[in-house]
């Protein structure tokens, strides 16, 4: 779950780093920018990665949903978490 929150923040934070690379370059090159900085557009491109994270995870991982759904139940005094088993064609 950690791990899952990291990737997150980190992808949150992309926008932000990118930002910040861009200042450090403009500086040593003397480069004053002569605008303010775009917090509302970083905060909206780094919460677009997050969504789009929260999708591409949507739809490409998960069991399939094709077949038929074995419930949990004990098996030798062992719980065997609930499942979906493929069906077999003759």
């Amino acid at each position: 779950m950690i791990r899952i929150l990291l990737l997150r923040a980190l992808l949150f934070a992309v926008p932000f780093a990118l930002y910040g690379a861009y200042l450090l370059l403009s500086r040593a090159r003397s480069i004053v920018p002569t605008h303010d900085t775009p917090w509302t557009l970083l905060f909206i491109s780094g919460l677009g990665l997050v969504v789009a994270s929260f999708v591409y995870v949507g739809l490409t991982e998960g069991e399939s949903t094709q077949g038929r759904y074995v419930p949990p139940h004990a098996v030798n005094g062992r719980i065997v978490p609930g499942h979906v088993e493929k069906d077999h064609a003759p």
